[in-house]
């Protein structure tokens, strides 16, 4: 693959970024009982995230203007309060490492000084047209991290939690054009907000979410199925599995912690 041309490389060689952004929830961003919805938050974050890229060079414009695009291999998030719709939130987030096939990223979202929730993630970068994953381009691997105070630890490649057994409930879903995104595949905060609606009824409308670990393995495109799959595993727990319905292959596997 070509290099990129010396004017694609990140705008300020040797600096750090640290991306804060203020939103205002809105109301179609919050759930039946007022509160930030989860994948209204996602958006929020990722949103914030390819603001912080931009800084570094490497946002998804650039990417993909050179065959290239990021794709979301793991995410794990912490929520520890729930803001409200009207409520003005703040997103903190920034790279934390860089390596021959992975960035790593954290985010933290406040109301005022209350920390909300924290999050951590890790990306790729695939090829475009081969659909595949190639190692982190040069011009990505010397981007600087900002010295930060107690970044999250790192998610493990595999996740420590099985797949689902024995399935609950099983749905299919097929793809439609809005849930790709510009890199011709199924949005990665599409598959939570299929496996999140698939939860037991009682479970939406008493309890929660507290935890949501993600480990993305296969991408999915326009009028694919998908199989949405949960099992319960002890109080308050759900292990959950996305497949695509032709083959079987894993889509996504997610455990999510609940509270009430």
């Amino acid at each position: 693959m070509a290099a990129f041309p010396n004017a694609l490389r990140r705008k300020f060689a040797g600096m750090a970024f640290i991306q804060t952004d203020a939103y205002t929830l809105r109301n179609y961003e919050c759930d039946a009982a007022g509160r930030l919805s989860i994948p209204a938050l996602m958006n929020l974050m990722q949103e914030s995230a390819n603001r912080n890229a931009y800084d570094y060079g490497i946002d998804s414009e650039t990417l993909q203007a050179n065959g290239l695009g990021w794709m979301l291999m793991r995410f794990g998030l912490v929520m520890h309060h729930y803001p409200r719709s009207g409520q003005t939130i703040r997103i903190v987030t920034y790279p934390t490492g860089v390596e021959k096939f992975f960035v790593y990223r954290d985010f933290r979202v406040y109301a005022d000084a209350v920390l909300l929730a924290e999050a951590t993630s890790t990306w790729l970068v695939f090829d475009s047209h081969k659909r595949t994953m190639v190692p982190t381009p040069d011009f990505i691997r010397s981007l600087v991290c900002p010295d930060v105070d107690q970044p999250s630890p790192r998610l493990p490649l595999k996740p420590n939690y099985p797949s689902v057994e024995v399935a609950e409930e099983a749905q299919a879903v097929t793809v439609g054009w809005f849930d790709i995104d510009s890199n011709q595949h199924v949005n990665n905060v599409v598959y939570i907000r299929w496996l999140l609606e698939q939860l037991p009824d009682a479970v939406l409308q008493t309890q929660e979410l507290a935890e949501l670990d993600v480990v993305y393995r296969n991408e999915t495109h326009w009028h694919e199925r998908v199989l949405v799959q949960h099992q319960a595993d002890d109080a308050g727990t759900f292990h959950h599995r996305l497949a695509l319905a032709e083959t079987g292959k894993d889509v996504l596997l997610a455990r999510t912690r609940w509270r009430r």
